[in-house]
């Protein structure tokens, strides 16, 4: 070991009289019973060479240095100059040798080599890159690492919110939308005629334990539905669901839809579906999102730039450090990392990125299987299933931050179908998607395969992707369509009819262009498909965008089918916003060689009560002639809106209602559709104002009560009341709260708001009369919480009887007042002047 050896002033003369003088003495003490150690005081370093560094060289003697007898040290520790604030445990070995346990070097910062139990000596010699100097005046140890042998100290730009355990109360709800229509024939004005009416009805109660969904239509039917019966009700889904919040898993029972990779096809059925949901866990990052990794000599501030605007600002100690999930948005884009000392000199690297939903965060899986019965004709018939079990299963990994794998098998009266693919980031220029997939069906088998990329050439976003299928492919969307066809009306295919087997061929390109120097942007999409029939289709659309003066935008879409040119059609128009929500816009089409003009004029309606809407439209040109008008209305308990139609056929006019009702905590609630959560807030009072994350929402009725609806599920709502319009004489002991709500429950909160409290304010006098002294102590007989005196001897005492007596703590000792108390409605009862004897 290297060491600082004290100087050496005395002569051999000078050592050998020393040893005459003090040889006697020193047999004497060999002689004496050994006596406790005693610990050597701080010495200067001529006395004892207080320091030593770690070297290779332990042939050079080790200066003595007085520690404890088991070696055991307690040491300030400072890295590469930089103190880290932490003492931790050291031992000393002997000749110049230090250790610590593998968990105190962790804890500093320094990873141990290999692997072992936390309390496991390490010397600190064995640890490459790694040399320290001790201090034992300062108690302290100095370490030289480089950063190969320091712990990456990693932060998350998107730590996990603050978040509760979902909640969910009993009750239920019904969203309803009532629907009616007359009209009349031809194009002059006649009294319409009733044509008919229904509702569509979504219904569900929750509880603790899951959701009971319910949709149906009643009613009249719109015409055209091949297959549709005439028993003017329709049932569409019922379903049940349970979530599982701490494993992130959702069970439902009933009317399902199978879930799988962007090559599959998904089928409804009905059975049983178990699948993975991150919708439990919104503050779960489940992207495979852009880090950032770097290294500070001294302490810093780190602050990213996303496509320029500030995304995440950290301070950093010394060492190396990485930054986990930065944020951005889908797509390219560029980072900008600025790195800021304390004497604020700035570091700048610009990082490239490609994220994409497609990436899963490596270690989390997404999964999802069901199994049950097809079914047939939904939406025209309400109970066709197939006698047939069939399932289907997928799964998707995160491996690495640019590799995710999945798979994909269904199977079920006779067919079996499977297959797997892979995800790759491609740098940070784009994502790559690979997968293959193979059926067999009653001794015929086929093959699919697809690929896919998402890039960007220097401004220029490119979209691409392939499928085809080979051979007999098949897959459950097929099987389970009785005759390999169904009817869609409206669907522009071969004898009205569209087939669902698996297309031979789809090919996708398309292309976006921003252009900055004219804040234009132009887009262009070509699609080919061809059938299991051989028939095919090449459409290309294209689309441009311009701002102009005050927010107006002109914007133009052309579209045409290669094979067929007569598809042709070209739109051109300006769309301007104005102020109220006041929008209006104009255009003009040209389709099949006809032009036609559109002028459209619209204010929307927003989400609060007493909220009006309406649009006016107007489109003519050729045969062609739609004029139509609608306004509507949101009130606190639904929306109503009526409008009229014009075209060649006649006049038609319609109506709507759309609202909710609600049951919770024993009442009976009206609302607009509540498609997710809501609470029942109980203020106590009526009047009290209501609001939503700082937002009014309104005023609690009669009851007190007031229904807040659409609250997102499992992530917290901040809730409040205004205690200002609470009666006088009412206590409250919050007046806000955070509720995170289970999927599409209820939440009842009660502010636990007592109206004509036990309360009064107290008068107290002395004998002669005057007030007693502001800031004396008064305790209610019984009760050990004391209350204040104010001003002109007022006490505001809570917790009051019919009859009460009160102490009041004074300099000179105690007095006493006995006095009765009745609670008056909605007034502040004052007693007094009461004397304090």
């Amino acid at each position: 070991m290297q060491r600082r050896a004290p100087a050496r002033h005395a002569n051999a003369a000078l050592c050998a009289a020393l040893i005459a003088i003090f040889a006697p003495l020193g047999a004497a003490l060999a002689a004496a019973p050994p006596a406790a150690p005693v610990a050597s005081p701080g010495l200067s370093e001529d006395q004892i060479a207080p320091a030593f560094r770690s070297s290779s060289e332990d042939d050079i003697p080790r200066a003595s240095h007085a520690v404890p007898a088991s070696g055991a040290l307690q040491l300030l520790v400072m890295i590469n100059e930089q103190p880290t604030n932490k003492i931790v445990g050291f031992k000393d070995l002997g000749g110049g040798r230090m250790a610590s346990t593998r968990r105190d070097l962790e804890e500093i910062g320094i990873r141990p080599p290999g692997g072992g139990p936390p309390d496991e000596e390490i010397a600190l010699e064995s640890i490459p890159n790694l040399t320290f100097v001790f201090d034992e005046t300062a108690q302290q140890i100095n370490l030289t690492a480089n950063d190969d042998v320091r712990i990456t100290v990693e932060y998350d730009a998107r730590a996990p919110a603050e978040r509760d355990a979902a909640r969910a109360d009993y009750g239920a709800v019904l969203n309803y939308t009532l629907f009616g229509v007359a009209s009349t024939d031809g194009e002059e004005f006649a009294f319409p005629a009733f044509e008919g009416a229904n509702a569509t009805l979504d219904g569900r109660l929750f509880t603790p334990y899951g959701v009971l969904n319910q949709t149906v239509i009643v009613g009249e039917r719109a015409e055209g539905l091949i297959g549709a019966d005439d028993s003017g009700l329709l049932r569409l889904d019922t379903t049940f669901t349970h979530a599982d919040e701490e494993n992130l898993v959702m069970y439902r029972a009933g009317d399902v839809v199978s879930n799988g990779p962007y090559w599959s096809r998904p089928i409804r059925l009905g059975g049983l579906q178990v699948q993975r949901s991150f919708q439990l866990r919104p503050d779960l990052v489940k992207q495979a999102l852009p880090s950032y990794s770097g290294s500070a000599a001294v302490p810093s501030t780190v602050d990213v730039y996303v496509n320029n605007a500030k995304a995440y600002s950290k301070e950093v100690g010394p060492g190396p450090y990485q930054i986990n999930n930065i944020p951005t948005v889908s797509g390219a884009g560029i980072a900008r990392v600025v790195v800021r000392d304390a004497a604020g000199r700035e570091t700048e690297q610009n990082i490239s990125f490609y994220s994409s939903p497609q990436l899963l965060r490596p270690g989390l899986i997404d999964f999802s299987v069901e199994g049950g019965l097809a079914r047939h004709d939904y939406g025209l018939l309400s109970n066709n299933y197939d006698d047939e079990f069939i399932a289907s299963g997928s799964i998707k990994a995160g491996v690495y931050e640019d590799v995710s794998v999945e798979g994909h098998a269904e199977g079920g009266d006779g067919l079996l179908n499977a297959g797997a693919g892979v995800i790759l980031r491609a740098a940070d220029y784009g994502v790559v998607s690979l997968a293959g997939s193979a059926s067999t069906h009653d001794g015929d088998t086929g093959f699919q395969i697809y690929g896919s990329l998402d890039t960007r050439l220097g401004p220029v976003m490119i979209n691409l992707r392939s499928q085809r299928a080979f051979q007999d492919y098949s897959d459950l969307a097929a099987l389970t369509v009785d005759g390999q066809r169904v009817a869609v009306p409206g669907v522009i295919a071969p004898g009205g009819f569209l087939s669902l087997a698996p297309p031979r061929a789809v090919d996708q390109i398309g292309f976006n262009v921003p252009i900055d120097f004219d804040r234009s942007n132009f887009g262009v999409n070509f699609v080919h498909y061809e059938s299991i029939d051989g028939e095919i289709n090449n459409l290309i659309t294209a689309t441009y965008s311009r701002p102009l003066f005050k927010n107006a935008t002109l914007f133009a879409t052309g579209y045409t089918d290669i094979e067929d040119r007569d598809t042709a059609a070209i739109y051109v128009g300006v769309n301007m916003p104005l102020d109220d929500g006041v929008s209006v816009s104009a255009g003009a089409e040209r389709r099949n060689g006809q032009m036609t003009a559109a002028v459209d004029a619209s204010k929307s309606l927003d989400q609060n009560a007493d909220s009006w809407g309406w649009r006016i439209h107007d489109r003519e040109g050729g045969d062609e002639v739609y004029r139509s008008a609608e306004v509507s209305y949101r009130a606190s308990s639904a929306r109503v809106s009526g409008g009229v139609l014009q075209d060649r056929q006649g006049f038609r006019g319609t109506v709507a209602v759309e609202g909710a009702v609600a049951t919770l905590g024993g009442g009976i609630y009206a609302s607009n559709r509540i498609n997710d959560a809501f609470a029942v807030v109980d203020a106590g009072a009526p009047g009290v104002r209501v609001l939503r994350e700082n937002n009014y929402v309104g005023d609690t009725g009669e009851d007190g009560k007031l229904l807040v609806p659409n609250l997102n599920s499992y992530q917290r709502n901040k809730l409040e009341i205004d205690p200002s319009n609470l009666p006088v004489n009412a206590e409250v002991s919050e007046t806000n709260s955070k509720v995170t709500p289970a999927l599409q429950s209820g939440i009842y909160v009660d502010f636990q708001v007592k109206r004509n409290a036990a309360n009064a304010i107290i008068i107290l006098t002395d004998a002669s009369g005057a007030f007693l002294p502001a800031g004396s102590d008064v305790f209610l007989d019984g009760s050990d919480q004391p209350f204040l005196v104010g001003y002109d001897g007022q006490a505001y005492i809570t917790g009051l009887k019919d009859n009460n007596t009160l102490t009041v703590k004074l300099n000179d000792g105690d007095c006493h007042v006995s006095f009765a108390f009745t609670a008056q409605d909605n007034t502040q009862t004052t007693i007094g002047p009461e004397v304090c004897q």
